[in-house]
């Protein structure tokens, strides 16, 4: 092994030794990965960790484990997105899910009370996000496995205690622990492909779109705490003040979280037919029609030929597989 690789690389490589089960030992190899400094030196040593983490990936595969986008996990996507709540202990990441959700976490005043991820399905109108509560990061401890995830997701929101004096502390080792593999966070996505600069495959930065969700508004000091967290944030990321307790904030946080994903509704006709109004397709703005045919069927793309629109009660308009499409479309397709 190299020897300029650092102390964090070093430990994940000895997690990975001792590491039993397959999906661990995935786990572990990822955090590898990310770790470990792309430079020349270390261009055969990453070439066999991908190899290695490949070849890990197919054993998995063949034992019929169940994936989500972005990480091995235990449950399946759902839903218009995909949204983790992220945090330090005892912020109220599990009061926020079951609030929001049918999902039933256990909910203690201790931390570290969540071990496992645990998704639930928020309703907004028609439309369904899946949130994922997650266990806790400190600055001595970061699950492995939340590193897939939070990479795949469409959106972070990180929580933070308004109860806690150590606030801001705690929020700054949950952004150093993913900083460390390489994911920030920030208003907008981008990163996340592997790229060829004429030498060793080095991987490019992932920044993740977050919102910090102020937990525990009803605290003593909630206010004096958010306005210092306003001023650490600095206009960098959306604060979003709320309480579990008295319940501020969560009513409209469902419509909110979708105006912020950007997720948009299509409805669908046959040609003759009454509209479907319920079920629609989810999509994100900026998607096409064609999309929406992707949607229904792989080739359903390649077979339309044309398109019927209607929006804000004008139409129909025909269109073609180009078209960008907004919230409540009607589509007929004809193929």
């Amino acid at each position: 092994m190299p020897t300029n690789v650092t102390p964090e690389y070093r430990k994940a490589e000895e997690a990975f030794r001792a590491a039993r089960t397959v999906d661990e030992k995935v786990s572990r190899l990822e955090e590898m990965i990310a770790l470990l400094p792309k430079h020349k030196g270390t261009d055969h040593l990453f070439a066999d960790l991908k190899r290695r983490l490949a070849k890990l990936k197919g054993e998995q595969e063949a034992g019929g484990k169940k994936a989500g986008h972005g990480g091995d996990l235990s449950f399946e996507r759902e839903g218009a997105a995909q949204v983790v709540l992220l945090g330090p202990p005892n912020g109220g990441k599990s009061s926020l899910l079951k609030a929001l959700t049918h999902a039933t976490p256990e909910v203690a005043d201790y931390p570290f009370t969540t071990q496992h991820l645990l998704p639930g399905m928020m309703a907004f109108e028609d439309i369904q996000i899946q949130l994922v509560d997650s266990p806790a990061v400190t600055a001595e401890f970061m699950p492995v496995h939340l590193l897939g995830l939070v990479r795949g997701a469409d959106a972070v929101l990180l929580v933070g205690d308004l109860a806690a004096d150590s606030l801001l502390e705690d929020l700054e080792a949950v952004q150093a622990a993913f900083a460390l593999r390489n994911v920030s966070f920030g208003r907008e996505r981008s990163g996340g492909e592997d790229v060829d600069a004429g030498g060793p495959h080095a991987a490019a930065p992932d920044r993740v779109r977050a919102r910090i969700l102020a937990n525990k508004l009803d605290a003593p000091g909630a206010a004096e705490r958010l306005e210092l967290l306003r001023e650490w944030a600095g206009g960098r990321r959306d604060i979003l003040p709320l309480s579990c307790a008295d319940r501020r904030g969560l009513a409209e946080l469902p419509a909110e979280l979708v105006r912020w994903l950007r997720i948009v509704r299509v409805y669908t006709k046959h040609p003759g037919q009454k509209a479907r109004w319920e079920k629609p397709y989810t999509l994100f703005a900026g998607d096409t029609v064609g999309e929406v045919c992707a949607r229904i069927h792989k080739d359903f793309a390649e077979k339309l030929r044309f398109a019927r629109l209607w929006r804000g009660g004008a139409g129909p308009l025909t269109v073609s597989r180009d078209e960008p499409l907004q919230d409540r479309d009607l589509l007929e397709l004809h193929t």
